[in-house]
């Protein structure tokens, strides 16, 4: 959370911004704060995206899908404009952190009666999620945020409607592994028993610590393949996950669909299980206390002052978790789990009144959610997800008493990350994945005009592919592609957290001599422009026209053999720079011009006025790809399955017209397509 900038705005609609909540290839994300005190998330779309008819469409039609969700198990949608020049949504903003960092951080397994509680909560709110005519698809750890008013499930980033559930890129992963049931990864039609899974694999991770396909941290391929056909591990049958919870987690997790139970058979089952204690240990509901309050000490500039705490005695949690009277259960790193000591007489009413006087500091119980981008992450933005960026929900970065941050803090991968699973450890422990570039003057990579930042579709495409993995993308430039791939390959000797990426053309003489694989993230070659893009894209129907090119002797030879079978040889003309190139265009000294597609449509795109249209050749089109070290096969999976998450969300479709290379897209996120 960062306080706002100087050209930030102080308003959006009714609600003053407090903070900045993170950015992303959407948008900007602030805390706000309603005139009424309630804490809120405003999304602000980018302006150059508001200007797009297509893109404007597709977010307005995301605002009305989240609002169809809005219930008490997930984040409301409470107010948006998406027709004014800046379009925005606000959402509840849920005080709580992910049940993953839960678990591995702030508490350990959580006690039975509290596992019943949550699959209370995230029966019904896979209930109204499916009562919208939806499908969740990634319910995980990370998706659940922990708050005091019970479960909250977050990040419609992959969400789908029923009626179009089927994937429709084969190798695109859709969903979390481990957590997505074998029809998913088959990329069969979904029902809502796909939830279910993952209901029950949350639900056992929350009992045990431990994800029962993936315990023992194994790599993504090894994880699939056991949720195809083995049996989750569910730790031992007298252990933490047991008797009736242990029966129904494992009916949640069976290999078909039809043999799972339904949610109208788990809300009630939960919720007799659940008890009459609070649903949250002691210790968490006094640290959520602690944040919420945290949250609302916050001010920004003429900020309103919060509403009067409500009336002694008024309700303030749901009737279905009473105040909880236990002690808090066990951490991982405990020497032992022993019971936790009876609560002594007078003990219950004491922890009530702490948690009514903690939760009456708060003025409201605040819900708080960080809106998904339609895109991860969604994310803390997916995109920018846990690193407090939009798209998945996000705790209140507050410190502890050591001095630690709330979340995270430790310089490393951010855990919560929608694909932060698939990260190798060496990753994980820096935080920071090294792209060796070589930065050429095209839309690829190129250096910011009067500046010296990198910019270009290859950079946006690895920031958000960063972003999914949870870790920090930075530049390392070099001067040619060779030495961008040697860079990363000698790196990736010791460390698996360096890639390359420069325009490389995938084929198996490319692959061999700079020992890397190739992540195919898009598809370039030689392509043809000319006013209106009257011509198509095919370089040897340009007989008897004149046509310009790069003053170099490779394309120029490209083109002769593109169009050596035209009863002539065609006129060349050359020039240096594209803007050379659009004088001949315009004033008809060419007919048409050759160069690389990304090339030309990037500077059609960028140019409109001078009425000039780009096509590519697809027979001179070719895989381009990110550079992965040979033997860091998780490293190249992480990546391709990021990538496969832009394609799914609608991410990439975005920086692909960004960069206007509409031609230029993949279809799947695969390895090696080049021969």
């Amino acid at each position: 959370m960062e306080a706002l900038s100087p050209g930030d705005p102080a308003t959006i609609g009714p609600y003053r911004l407090l903070r900045r909540l993170g950015a992303g290839g959407m948008g900007q994300v602030f805390l706000g704060r309603s005139p009424h005190g309630r804490m809120v998330a405003v999304k602000v779309v980018h302006g150059a995206l508001a200007r797009e008819p297509e893109f404007r469409r597709r977010f307005r039609a995301e605002v009305e899908a989240a609002r169809r969700v809005s219930g008490t198990w997930t984040a409301p949608v409470l107010e948006s404009d998406t027709e004014s020049p800046m379009p925005w949504v606000a959402t509840g903003y849920v005080v709580g952190p992910p049940l993953r960092h839960v678990i591995e951080s702030l508490h350990g397994p959580l006690d039975e009666h509290s596992v019943w509680a949550l699959g209370l909560g995230l029966a019904r709110a896979l209930t109204e999620i499916h009562g919208s005519g939806l499908i969740h698809r990634d319910l995980k750890p990370s998706n659940v945020m922990v708050t005091l008013e019970g479960p909250k499930v977050i990040d419609f980033g992959i969400a789908r409607a029923v009626d179009a559930s089927l994937a429709t890129r084969t190798g695109a992963m859709i969903g979390s592994p481990g957590y997505m049931p074998p029809e998913q990864i088959r990329g069969e039609a979904l029902t809502g028993a796909a939830d279910v899974f993952a209901l029950g694999a949350v639900l056992a991770y929350a009992a045990t610590g431990s994800d029962p396909f993936a315990a023992d941290g194994a790599e993504l391929h090894t994880v699939l393949y056991r949720v195809m056909y083995e049996q989750p591990e569910l730790g031992p049958p007298d252990g933490r996950l047991s008797g009736e919870l242990r029966d129904l987690v494992a009916r949640c997790l069976s290999k078909t669909a039809p043999e799972r139970p339904v949610l109208s058979e788990i809300a009630p089952l939960a919720e007799a299980r659940a008890g009459l204690e609070f649903w949250l240990p002691q210790g968490l509901t006094a640290r959520l206390g602690r944040d919420a309050a945290d949250l609302l000490a916050l001010d920004g500039p003429g900020a309103s002052s919060p509403p009067a705490p409500p009336a002694p005695g008024a309700p303030t949690v749901p009737p279905t978790y009473p105040p909880y009277a236990a002690q808090p259960g066990p951490r991982l790193d405990s020497p032992a789990a022993t019971p936790p000591p009876p609560p002594r007489p007078g003990r219950r009413a004491a922890l009530l009144a702490t948690a009514v006087a903690g939760i009456a500091a708060l003025a409201v119980v605040i819900t708080l959610t960080v809106f998904n981008d339609g895109d991860g992450d969604g994310g803390s933005e997916a995109g920018e997800s846990a690193g407090g960026s939009e798209g998945t929900g996000g705790s209140i970065t507050g410190t502890d008493g050591d001095g630690e941050g709330a979340v995270g803090g430790t310089g490393g991968a951010d855990p919560d990350a929608p694909l932060a699973v698939l990260v190798p450890q060496d990753l994980r422990d820096a935080g920071i994945l090294t792209v060796h570039a070589a930065g050429d003057d095209d839309p690829v990579l190129f250096h910011e005009e009067n500046g010296s930042d990198l910019v270009g579709f290859e950079v946006d495409l690895m920031r958000e592919i960063g972003e999914r993995l949870g870790v920090e993308v930075v530049f390392s430039e070099s001067g040619e592609p060779e030495e961008a791939a040697a860079a990363a390959v000698e790196a990736g000797e010791e460390s698996a957290s360096h890639i390359a990426v420069a325009g490389f053309v995938d084929n198996t003489d490319e692959r061999h001599d700079l020992g890397v694989d190739f992540v195919n993230h898009f598809w370039d070659g030689w392509g043809v422009v000319s006013v209106d893009g009257e011509r198509d894209g095919v370089l040897a129907e340009l007989c008897d026209l004149t046509v310009a090119t790069w003053d170099d002797d490779f394309p120029q030879d490209r083109l002769r053999a593109n169009t050596e079978s035209c009863p002539e040889p065609v006129e060349i003309v050359t020039f240096g720079g594209r803007d050379d190139m659009a004088e001949l265009l315009t004033t008809g000294e060419a007919d048409a011009a050759m160069l690389l597609y990304s090339q030309g449509a990037y500077y059609v795109g960028e140019n409109p006025r001078h009425g000039l249209g780009a096509r590519v050749d697809s027979r001179e089109q070719g895989p381009r790809g990110i550079a992965v070290p040979v033997g860091q096969n998780e490293l190249r999976e992480a990546v391709r399955t990021g990538l496969g998450s832009l394609l799914e969300d609608g991410t990439y479709q975005e920086l692909l017209d960004r960069w206007h290379m509409p031609e230029a897209g993949v279809d799947e996120a695969e390895v090696n397509v080049g021969g």
